[in-house]
């Protein structure tokens, strides 16, 4: 096994950070959380405590079993049956997002935009090029990732600051006097649960160049992801208030649709779409991505590439299917109801359960974590030893 390429710190923060402000550019989903009013913006500082408790026991393991992939970190805590097991699960996850967050981003196109174009051209214009960059690998990944996501964070300042004559701090009162603090909390927790990013972490670790510092990275990937979130919900919250931004399919979009820079630069809502779109399918190939390499760790005579296109086409079956692409559909999977449940469970009780497991079978596990590094070290000098 060898690491075909290698990513940077930056490109590994970018990656993280990008795939996680996708989604309040989409559809926002903190303003459908407790405390139901103009509080939100507590919640996101609150959640950002409970976003580093549910991640530390992936972040524990990742520090550990620094140099082994996904599915051997699995296997060496648990053993080769059940490791296998849980590799199939964030498998599925990986799918889940994709294909659930490809709907969520066609039906913003079908109903915002493209109202007449029929769903199964959507999904063939979106699925070849995102199943193009899974194919490419985690190096090119990385380097799309360093030119799509600093404009997507230039975007998000130049929306803020083009959107200030318009604010109205009067739609964040009365602060914290219609909220609870069990309501925030609660927020903040149902928020936390939907950062899924940290399995891009665990994924991505695995091509980290050898001198970066994952404990560090992450940190401030979160503190990065924490400042723009802020920016993004608040400029929406002091346009558009609570009331109408709560109830718009895609709030952020209507905010940008409402400013103007200068007097003569109108309908710059085009930028949102120039960044949101490249953005997106970022996010989606980096699902596809991790889903086929996974796969192909498990089932190495079957290459990556045919993996990706596997996958992508059950996503596509899966997009098509009526009953599953519906808006009210979509809308309970984004909600509180399911989703923060399903990534809860995946990346924080089952993360926790290993964790648990490893201390008490901690001198086995670290003969085995020692023996499966020694491996993957002879076999990349090896390859690196053969002629190019």
């Amino acid at each position: 096994m060898t690491k075909a390429s290698s990513i940077s710190p930056l490109q590994l923060l970018l990656l993280t950070v990008g795939s996680a402000l996708m989604f309040p550019y989409t559809f926002m989903p903190v303003l459908n959380t407790y405390p139901y009013n103009q509080d939100v913006w507590a919640v996101l500082v609150v959640s950002l405590f409970y976003i580093v408790i549910f991640n530390l026991p992936l972040l524990f393991i990742m520090i550990k079993f620094r140099g082994l992939t996904i599915n051997e970190i699995f296997d060496t805590i648990s053993g080769s049956a059940v490791g296998k097991a849980l590799s199939i699960i964030y498998v599925l996850l990986f799918l889940m997002c994709y294909s659930a967050c490809l709907m969520v981003a066609l039906q913003f196109v079908s109903i915002t935009l493209m109202p007449s174009t029929p769903m199964w051209a959507l999904l063939f214009v979106a699925i070849i090029p995102i199943t193009y960059i899974a194919i490419k690998g985690a190096g090119v990944i990385g380097r799309l990732a360093t030119f799509i996501v600093p404009l997507i964070l230039i975007t998000i300042i130049v929306f803020a600051l083009a959107g200030i004559k318009m604010m109205e701090f009067d739609n964040l009162k009365p602060i914290l006097a219609d909220s609870s603090f069990l309501d925030i909390n609660l927020g903040a927790m149902y928020t936390a649960a939907r950062f899924s990013e940290i399995s891009i972490f665990l994924v991505f670790s695995y091509f980290l160049r050898k001198d970066a510092d994952i404990k560090k990275n992450y940190f401030l990937s979160v503190a990065v992801f924490a400042v723009f979130i802020l920016i993004m919900v608040l400029s929406t919250l002091l346009v558009l208030g609570y009331d109408i931004a709560s109830i718009c399919y895609n709030p952020y979009y209507i905010f940008t649709r409402q400013v103007q820079l200068y007097e003569s630069l109108e309908k710059v809502q085009a930028l949102n779409l120039f960044v949101w779109f490249p953005g997106t399918l970022l996010k989606l190939s980096i699902y596809c991505f991790m889903a086929a390499f996974v796969l192909n760790r498990m089932f190495k005579k079957v290459s990556r590439k045919k993996f990706a296109i596997g996958l992508s086409a059950l996503v596509y079956i899966i997009c098509s299917i009526k009953i599953i692409n519906n808006t009210e559909f979509l809308q309970y999977i984004g909600s509180d109801r399911f989703f923060p449940y399903v990534i809860f469970a995946i990346c924080f009780v089952i993360p926790l359960i290993l964790v648990a497991i490893y201390f008490m079978r901690k001198k086995k596990i670290n003969e085995k974590l020692t023996l499966a590094l020694k491996k993957n070290n002879d076999e990349q000098n090896s390859e690196a030893s053969l002629p190019s």
